[in-house]
């Protein structure tokens, strides 16, 4: 994958959108199907020929980029430090996650069996969000540090919203590993912030 800034803040508006559903879904128990479909189905998009083609066009990437720019911007903005305090978790998460691993192999290996599953379900179809979700539960739920979701106990202790919870924390996963193939490093977050508010800001200004 190309190795710049434009590409990277693609990758970190993928993760932002996944980790907005995840606090919506734990929090109001609802999601917007368009962007849980974008988020899902980036899962899939493993041999996308470019960056913003994992999520089906930058266009697809407003809510994340929104998202991007409300959580880095500072003062001026609203964020929800939950949020980021997934984001930065599941970066680490990734981070344990080499190319080549066994855990990386296996989740490549359930993705393929979700895959054949979409030729006869929805991606949104429970059976597709359940098949995810369990890939989840047994390559990464246990790696430390974990991902601790809070919310409404009443919506996380039903499965429905418990599974797809842990499908867009699957998802997060894959914009991680984007982000680190584009060359994004958890130093130049810290350092670069500013840097990708303003490029999230740039595509939404072009997108619609």
């Amino acid at each position: 994958m190309p190795q710049s800034l434009e590409h990277q803040t693609i990758a970190l508006a993928g993760l932002f959108l996944t980790t907005d559903l995840v606090q919506k879904i734990a929090n109001t128990g609802e999601y917007d199907e368009g962007t849980m479909r974008i988020a899902l189905e980036s899962l899939f998009a493993l041999d996308a020929e470019t960056v913003p083609a994992v999520f089906g066009g930058k266009n697809n990437l407003r809510p994340g980029f929104q998202r991007l720019v409300s959580q880095l911007a500072g003062s001026d903005s609203t964020p929800d430090m939950q949020i980021t305090r997934y984001a930065l978790t599941v970066l680490k998460i990734e981070s344990k996650l080499p190319a080549g691993s066994p855990a990386m192999e296996r989740i490549r290996r359930g993705l393929q069996e979700a895959e054949k599953l979409r030729m006869h379900y929805d991606t949104l179809d429970m059976k597709i969000v359940d098949l995810l979700a369990n890939i989840y539960t047994e390559n990464i739920s246990s790696m430390s540090p974990r991902v601790i979701v809070h919310g409404n106990e009443d919506y996380l202790k039903q499965d429905i919203h418990a599974n797809c919870i842990r499908a867009c924390l699957l998802a997060a996963i894959r914009s991680a590993v984007l982000w680190r193939q584009c060359g994004g490093t958890r130093w130049r977050l810290v350092t670069g912030r500013q840097r990708y508010v303003n490029q999230a800001s740039k595509d939404l200004r072009s997108t619609s």
